[in-house]
């Protein structure tokens, strides 16, 4: 089982190293949570059936002049322990951002990019910020997670990540392999249409908003979406994401097998669409 969308946020062995780092998770990310050593995510990860997770930095320089979470703590983590993967984030606003994303990715060994305009600020569809660093993201050939819909960061401005300014996007660069985070909730339905109309757009697990990690997945993809939609024409474009640490990964893969998903679909959202995004220049998933 992979899981697609991890934030290291709360893990000790970064806050120890890096002093700036909680001030960044609680005041720009807004988690309050005490730092745990790593252990507890890998324990929790173990829990829930988890083989591997995307472990996810948030470059933030230019609007709130720090990282939650940077590549080279990702790429460290990284290094120690084999069951994280490391996605790199650059920040679209500065002008080296494509080129630290291709140092990210052959330097460092970061196999995807991650992106949120609702803490980053920038247009999903600007031709001057965004574009450029998409187009290099094609030509390395790396999946990009797109944050979109409801911001809980408390600087998090959830009218810059709404899904439909993908559309363009996902028009344009065929090759560019798009992975829309939350199933773009609120904005489901229109998540949704990107997913049918584009192939190269996928979309994730990690929703939570009311009541338990079941109900909220139960709403968005049985009520919502419907899983005879799912099954028949997105069968390879949903991958898990439990959102942890806001959300425990054991109760979102509980809710999704609370489902009754058939077992090829099932599989395809657990692991196989995942597997296939993540494999490129960086190697495979295991």
């Amino acid at each position: 089982m992979i899981d697609f969308h991890v934030h290291p946020v709360q893990v000790a062995e970064l806050t120890d190293l890096d002093p700036e780092l909680e001030h960044a998770v609680r005041d720009v990310f807004g988690l309050y949570v005490k730092p745990q050593p790593i252990a507890t995510l890998l324990g929790q990860m173990e829990e829930a059936g988890i083989d591997q997770a995307v472990i996810l930095p948030l470059d933030c320089s230019t609007e709130h002049k720090c990282t939650v979470i940077s590549n080279e703590q990702v790429a460290w983590l990284c290094e120690r322990y084999e069951q994280l993967v490391g996605f790199a984030s650059v920040d679209p606003r500065d002008p080296s951002a494509s080129e630290r994303l291709e140092h990210a990715v052959r330097q460092q060994g970061l196999r995807g990019l991650k992106l949120d305009p609702a803490l980053q600020r920038f247009d999903l569809d600007s031709r001057e910020h965004a574009f450029p660093v998409y187009e290099r993201a094609a030509e390395l050939q790396i999946p990009v997670l797109i944050h979109c819909g409801m911001s809980f960061a408390p600087r998090g401005r959830s009218s810059a990540a709404h899904p439909l300014a993908l559309e363009e996007v996902a028009a344009e660069l065929p090759g560019l392999r798009i992975v829309i985070a939350h199933f773009g909730w609120p904005w489901v339905t229109e998540a949704l249409m990107l997913a049918l109309k584009f192939p190269n757009v996928s979309l994730d697990t990690s929703v939570l908003y009311s009541g338990t990690p079941a109900d909220s997945i139960r709403h968005v993809m049985s009520d919502l979406i419907g899983l005879e939609v799912i099954d028949r024409s997105l069968s390879n474009q949903v991958v898990f994401g439990s959102n942890y640490p806001r959300v425990d990964p054991k109760r979102m893969v509980a809710g999704i097998r609370s489902l009754d998903l058939p077992a090829a679909l099932e599989r395809n959202i657990f692991h196989e669409n995942a597997a296939r995004l993540l494999a490129g220049p960086g190697g495979g998933a295991r």
